[in-house]
This record gives structure tokens, C-alpha cells and sequence, in this order.
């Protein structure tokens, strides 16, 4: 077929319409031969002509986004530059997508086939695991994260994710621990409590708390415990290499072996990546290694200088820009600059600095470094050469000259 050009196709329209717009106008009566009739009929064929073509433009245009739509519909699943945002990523040759209805399958990336249809979530293994918690109603199975191949059929009505080789499961109220082939490995009767976060092993232990949760204990990968079910909480810490534990106002570390690295005392425990800081009931703080050896047994964690005003008054001046308001318009009017003064209390330095220690208190210290009293306050202000205000409690101030002794 010969191609047309847009001259072409206009001149044909044109043509067409032209005999179109002689035919109506001789139906209506109008038979105007004169050079202004033709002028009309041609400007009406034209009108016609455009107005057509711009039908068939918005035509052509609503059928091929309709078209791309469809494509799109049928094809974005696997799209990896479009709805590719909206899979999840489960391994080189699997992945979870979601779907329009919130219920999502798996597929393999390779042959695009749907392995695992109507789930309504996954949750992926941790560390070298290899099969992927999913849920598909109110029943959780698993499935290989390489493969896609269902492992152990959806039937339980609550599981956690692999880790450290086992999982978690829920039957008739009892949480028991299964391998990677489903066998039951664990159950020594824990009861299961729909508040707690998750049976999830972690560095080979994991947290066991009682049915009220307010104790818990730790278990090994044998289902014994290793702490038992009278602590008030227990966090792992340094890639489950340190373990600290709480019990009322004291605290202890554990090694991955459970052997006790700082004992149990009445203190705040941070750990860190290669220290260990502890605060004291008197916010006196101590650093250990992480094999439990003290480093030392006071440092601090900032100081800073106290200035005090003096009683000598003092008189500065500044200039200010004046302005009046000028009632004819919504703005002021600049009246001109003076000259103002102020008096003040210039400031000098007090003989005792401030230091400050665990939880943000400070005490007294001197400008060479001896301690003059415990970090007792929340705040020190010097009022004086060597008199200090200090703030015991949110509310609570007391004078304490440069001994530390309390002025009354």
C-alpha cells in the first residue's frame, strides 16, 4: 500500500468535504455561486477538515494508552524497571511479589512462573537459613528462598522465622521449636503469649519469658535453661557476643558462655564496642574491657568553666532605629536613630570548675583536677568567686562554698 502524506491526506479530506459541504448546502437552499459563497463552503470544509483530524489524533492516542495499559496489566509483575518496586527480594531466583487484592505469590525470576499463590506475607530467615516463614490465611508454612519449593505446608497458626537452624511454632498454646525439615526438636512446654515480640534463637539462646511476662530466662539450643525465668529483662549486645541482664535496680554481663563478666550490682550498664561503662547509684562512672577487667574507676563526660557576676555595675551603649506610625498607610515610618544605655555586671571566673559525670550530674572540681565534691547536683551555677548554687533535685537548690560544704 502506497503511504500517504499529511499534504496528501489534508487535500483528499478537503476534496471530499468540499463535495460533502456542496451537497448539504444544496439540501438548505444555498446555491451562492459567487466568489464569497465558494469562500464560505471552503471555510466551513476546512473547519471540518481540522476538527476530524483532531477526532482521529485523541482516538489514536485513548486506544494506544488503553493498548500500554493492558500490556502494562498483563506484564508489570515482571517488569523490573516498573512494578519490580513493588516485589521483594527473596533470593536470586525468587522473589515475593504483591498483588492488586493485598495477597502477593511467589515466582520464580527466571522462568516468571508462579510457584506460590494467595500469601498474604513473608518473613525471611536470619543469618545462614535458608527457608522463608509465609502465611497464607490464618495458617504458616515454609518455603525454600532458592527454590520456591513449599518445605513444610501452612498449619500452624503462629511461626517465627529460622534462626540459628530452628523456628518457633505455635500448637494448642504451646510454643515448641522445629528444624528445617518440620521435626519438633523442642517442646518443653512454653506457653505461648501473644504479647511477646517473637521466639526467635539469637547467637544460640533464646528469650523465654514467663506467661505474665514480667520474668524471663534464657534457653540454649537444647531447650534447657541456661538463665532461668527470674530476670526482668535480657539483651543481647556485640553481635550476641555479651549478654546484659536486669533484675530491680541491678544489672550484670554474661559472655556468649553465660559466665558472668561484670556481677550483679546496683548500677546502669552501657556497652559499647570495645568498653564496657557503668554507672554507679552515685554517678560516679567505671569503664571495663569487655573481659570485665576495670579500666578506670572515675572518669567523666564533660566539664566546663563557671563565671560568676561581679558586683561592680557597669554602663554600655547601642544605637536603635526608631520608627512612628504613620496612620495613612499600613507601614512605619523610620523617626531616626538614638542612642540607648544599659547597665550590667561584667563576669569573671570562678575558682571551681564543674565536671560532669553519669545521668548528666556534676559536681565540683578544681582547675588542676582534684575533686572537691561528688556528682550530687543536676546543675552548678557560680554566684560568687568560689560560692556555688547547686541544684540537688528538679527544685531543690543549696549554697556550697569551695570545700564542697553546704552553706546554711
Amino acid at each position: 500500500m502506497e503511504k500517504m502524506s499529511v499534504k496528501q491526506y489534508f487535500k483528499t479530506m478537503l476534496s471530499g468535504l468540499w463535495q460533502a459541504v456542496k451537497w448539504m448546502a444544496g439540501i438548505f437552499g444555498y446555491k451562492d455561486e459567487s466568489g464569497f459563497g465558494v469562500w464560505v463552503r471552503r471555510v466551513f470544509a476546512g473547519s471540518v477538515t481540522v476538527i476530524a483530524f483532531c477526532v482521529a489524533i485523541a482516538a489514536l492516542t485513548i486506544v494506544g494508552y488503553g493498548l500500554y495499559d493492558f500490556y502494562e496489566q498483563k506484564t508489570r509483575h515482571w517488569n523490573d524497571y516498573g512494578y519490580d518496586r513493588y516485589d521483594e527480594y527473596v533470593s536470586r531466583n525468587v522473589a515475593f511479589c504483591w498483588e492488586a487484592d493485598a495477597k502477593g505469590f511467589v515466582f520464580d525470576r527466571n522462568t516468571r512462573k508462579k510457584l506460590i499463590k494467595d500469601i498474604s506475607w513473608i518473613a525471611q530467615p536470619m543469618g545462614d537459613d535458608s527457608l522463608v516463614c509465609y502465611a497464607i490465611g490464618d495458617k504458616r508454612g515454609y518455603f525454600n528462598q532458592y527454590t520456591g519449593e513449599v518445605v513444610i505446608e501452612p498449619k500452624y497458626r503462629h511461626a517465627w522465622i529460622f534462626s540459628d537452624g530452628l523456628a518457633g511454632v505455635e500448637e494448642n498454646g504451646v510454643v515448641k521449636f522445629i528444624d528445617d525439615t518440620g521435626k519438633v526438636v523442642i517442646d518443653k512446654g512454653f506457653a505461648y503469649n501473644p504479647d511477646m515480640d517473637g521466639y526467635v534463637f539469637h547467637g544460640g539462646y533464646c528469650l523465654i519469658y514467663t506467661k505474665n511476662l514480667n520474668r524471663c530466662g534464657l534457653i540454649d539450643k537444647t531447650g534447657e535453661y541456661v538463665l532461668p525465668q527470674e530476670y526482668d529483662d535480657i539483651y543481647p549486645t556485640n553481635d550476641f557476643e555479651l549478654w546484659k541482664v536486669e533484675k530491680g535496680k541491678e544489672m550484670a554481663v554474661y559472655d556468649k558462655d553465660m559466665n558472668p563478666v561484670i556481677p550483679f550490682m546496683e548500677c546502669s550498664i552501657y556497652i559499647d564496642e570495645g568498653t564496657i561503662d557503668v554507672t554507679m547509684p552515685d554517678h560516679t562512672m567505671r569503664k571495663y574491657d569487655l573481659q570485665g577487667a576495670l579500666i578506670n574507676d572515675f572518669y567523666i563526660g564533660g566539664y566546663r568553666i563557671l563565671e560568676y557576676e561581679k558586683d561592680e555595675i557597669l554602663y554600655r551603649q547601642y544605637k536603635t532605629q526608631n520608627y512612628e506610625y504613620d496612620g495613612d498607610c499600613d507601614e512605619y515610618e523610620p523617626e531616626g536613630v538614638k542612642m540607648q544605655y544599659e547597665s550590667y555586671h561584667p563576669l569573671a571566673t570562678a575558682r571551681l570548675r564543674s565536671y560532669i559525670a553519669g545521668d548528666g550530674y556534676e559536681g565540683l572540681i578544681t582547675a588542676d583536677g582534684h575533686i572537691v565534691t561528688m556528682p550530687l547536683y543536676r546543675d552548678i551555677q557560680a554566684i560568687g568567686y568560689d560560692l556555688y548554687l547547686c541544684t540537688s533535685t528538679n527544685y531543690d537548690k543549696l549554697i556550697v562554698n569551695g570545700k564542697g560544704e553546704i552553706v546554711r
